[in-house]
């Protein structure tokens, strides 16, 4: 299922969009805010980034498909290797938005990409949460979710991404060696 992983407010009506197929890009919504519903809605960087990868103003929505329609970008590489100084920036931002506005769905979504991409039961597990169902109760923007628990969901998607950049790294310098420590004394 298509869904948008990461989007970014440019100017007017024009938004940044990644896609977990690895497309990126540059949609431009004014058409779409000149009409019904969405010329009801009077503060445009005011959207959420839903659990199914769309995005939603108020009672508004577009899908990840409709929104890719009319991105103007390519197609990009999906690497395995995640950029963890970028990865602590975006959630450190998207916690400032999220205290700031008293929206606790920025946080959720920033950090239910990177839960998606490192995998819920990897995150779930490496976290300390005993039940997955509560992890993606945290995760979804119609809760109100325990702090704590998106604090340990955003530590534990840190500490997976450094580990599968050392595991990408240690496969790129000896690429013929399995990928296990080395034997101890």
């Amino acid at each position: 299922m298509l869904k948008i992983i990461d989007v970014d407010w440019l100017h007017d009506h024009v938004l940044e969009l990644t896609f977990n197929d690895g497309f990126h890009g540059k949609a431009d919504l004014s058409d779409y805010f000149q009409k019904p519903p969405f010329d009801q809605i009077s503060d445009f960087i005011c959207f959420a980034l839903t659990a199914e990868g769309a995005l939603r103003w108020d009672d508004a929505e577009l899908s990840a498909t409709t929104l890719r329609a009319i991105t103007q970008g390519e197609l990009q590489p999906i690497s395995n290797v995640v950029n963890v100084e970028e990865m602590e920036a975006v959630l450190k931002q998207a916690a400032w938005e999220s205290m700031q506005e008293d929206r606790p769905d920025i946080l959720q979504a920033a950090l239910r990409a990177y839960v998606e991409q490192l995998g819920h039961k990897r995150v779930t597990e490496r976290a300390g949460i005993k039940s997955r169902t509560s992890a993606y109760r945290s995760l979804d923007s119609k809760t109100k979710p325990n702090f704590g628990t998106l604090v340990k969901l955003g530590h534990a998607v840190i500490e997976l991404a450094q580990e599968n950049n050392a595991t990408q790294l240690q496969a790129t310098i000896n690429p013929t060696s399995p990928l296990l420590p080395p034997p101890t004394r």
